[in-house]
């Protein structure tokens, strides 16, 4: 791409995919997955958002409602909400579906003892927390390894610590689950993170990161919004606020981030075309020091991607 065409990049062009073509190319490729590891069939875990929706519309057209199996996996801090449109669209795909409450697990673990019901419930406190760790901030970047409503407080890391644990607990129990009824079935499980927050580290690589196949990453969020529509999910799951539900009143993802998808998408898009800075900043509508800092966050993930290290061959 050319300066003069950096220049003139209209985002919403940047961001144009054909959905039918999008659509088709997912299909195949979970056919053939499936085949190409010897299983008989998909698992998706539902929680009841426009990603894992997604997911388990296009695996039913790959494979047949009889070879996708839906779970939901509802603690102490779901959101009821979440729950119910999980439960409704399996039923509404007629797939095989469970509902695994994993409380028990986590209540083992002792992580509900290092955050109350309600700490966990109280979204002006965790706002307020989340504050020193957006990534306009130019700060740590906000994720279930990262965030915590105790760090905004407490400084020690004794308090980052124990809010880490309380939040992986969740979401690695969540992929154990996953994990343990898809081997159990011989069934490929099916990751459901897209690109946006894979790109900034909004995720856990050892929880909602973890996944046989991956059929969304390559697609941002407001592509898979666009995706999600042709398909045919729901519009009150489309249109649903995305959150990774591990508090109790569902502070969406875009708390966390600081920006709305559709601008962090323009930004991301910008920076993968090598738009300079300052015309990201012009033409997506943020100050400079945003723009900053998602540069910093894709670089801090693309190290977490990495993980684990070892030593060089000797």
């Amino acid at each position: 791409m050319t300066e003069v065409e950096k220049e003139r990049l209209d985002f919403a062009d940047c961001l144009e995919f054909n959905m039918e073509k999008a659509r088709q190319d997912i299909v195949e490729f979970v056919r053939n997955e499936v085949k190409n590891f010897g299983k008989d069939g998909v698992l998706v875990g539902l929680s009841g958002g426009m990603d894992s929706s997604t997911v388990a519309y296009l695996c039913v057209e790959a494979l047949g409602k009889d070879k996708v199996m839906g779970l939901i996996l509802p603690e102490r801090d779901s959101n009821p909400k979440n729950i119910d449109d999980a439960m409704n669209l399996a039923k509404s795909l007629d797939i095989p579906h469970q509902k695994i409450d994993i409380s028990p697990i986590i209540k083992d673990l002792g992580a509900y003892d290092l955050v109350s019901y309600e700490e966990a419930s109280d979204r002006t406190a965790i706002e307020q927390a989340v504050e020193r760790a957006r990534i306009i901030s130019g700060e740590e970047l906000p994720s279930t390894e990262h965030f915590s409503p105790t760090t905004a407080t407490k400084s020690s890391s004794s308090a980052k610590n124990q809010f880490a644990a309380f939040a992986t607990a969740k979401t690695r129990t969540r992929m154990m689950v996953l994990y343990f009824h898809a081997i159990v079935k011989n069934y490929l499980l099916v990751g459901t993170t897209d690109l946006s927050e894979f790109s900034i580290g909004v995720y856990d690589r050892y929880g909602d990161g973890a996944s046989d196949i991956s059929i969304l990453k390559h697609l941002y969020k407001t592509q898979i919004k666009q995706l999600a529509k042709h398909i045919g999910v729901p519009d009150h799951i489309v249109n649903k606020p995305s959150s990774g539900d591990l508090f109790g009143m569902g502070l969406p993802n875009e708390v966390f981030i600081g920006l709305s998808y559709l601008k962090l998408d323009n930004i991301l898009c910008g920076i993968r075309s090598g738009v300079a800075d300052d015309v990201i900043s012009r033409k997506s509508g943020v100050q400079p020091d945003v723009v900053e800092s998602v540069r910093k966050a894709m670089k801090d993930a693309t190290f977490v991607a990495s993980l684990p290290l070892s030593p060089s061959p000797p």
